[in-house]
């Protein structure tokens, strides 16, 4: 049955934002922007106010390790007044709010944060830069910090071996390794050949989505 146009306006309806960081729907976020927040490049759909964007690098130590990633990390700043609206393609938006933790999210998983975040580039264990797709950021603070995933997260004790392109992030006292099978045709790879994986030993957990990107390692 066809909605009428007020009903879908009364539907969508602007949410009021109690708090820094809200969801608008289950694949918008909402930030209430006072002074700076930070967020992924192209991520912004609507903003309201006085909001200027600019790319970031965070100082010369991220600038360097975002060169070498190429562009797995384009932040942008977001600096102002106002209320900023982002998305990413259509997946699901969840909030989150760190206490102090530490938290380590793929890069094309890391929606936005606020400027209370402290946050790094750092690689994983087992892997040299010219594999691709294994980098990741380092969050910690206190604050609010919103990821994408495709689905809702699923978060999987250690020790456990995931397929990379399903990867969302992972807590502290986790430690991922790239392991890499030659000519392993598992439900992990798509394809025989060269099938890698990330093996997650200590304690904590690991947060995946319940679907696979094929883009870790991918070749153009």
């Amino acid at each position: 049955m066809a909605e009428t146009l007020q009903q879908l306006l009364d539907q969508a309806e602007e949410v009021e934002a109690a708090q820094a960081f809200v969801k608008q729907n289950s694949r918008a976020l909402k930030i209430h922007v006072t002074d700076r927040v930070y967020c992924r490049a192209g991520s912004m759909v609507a903003y309201q106010g006085e909001i200027k964007f600019r790319s970031t690098a965070g100082g010369m130590g991220k600038w360097f390790k975002q060169k070498l990633t190429g562009e797995g990390f384009p932040l942008m700043e977001a600096t102002g007044r106002g209320d900023l609206f982002l998305a990413d393609d259509g997946a699901e938006v969840t909030i989150l709010k760190l206490e102090g933790e530490i938290l380590f999210v793929e890069g094309r998983h890391l929606l936005a944060f606020e400027k209370t975040i402290d946050w790094d580039i750092s690689m994983i264990r087992g892997a040299g830069i010219a594999s691709g797709g294994l980098f990741t950021c380092r969050l910690t603070g206190n604050g609010f910090v919103a990821i994408s995933s495709h689905g809702k997260p699923i978060a999987l004790e250690a020790p456990v071996v995931v397929d990379p392109n399903a990867v969302i992030g992972w807590t502290s006292g986790v430690s991922p390794q790239l392991k890499t099978d030659i000519n392993l045709k598992t439900l992990l790879g798509r394809s025989s050949g060269e099938t890698f994986q990330l093996d997650f030993t200590g304690t904590g957990k690991v947060l995946i989505q319940p679907a696979e990107l094929a883009s870790f390692g991918k070749k153009e």
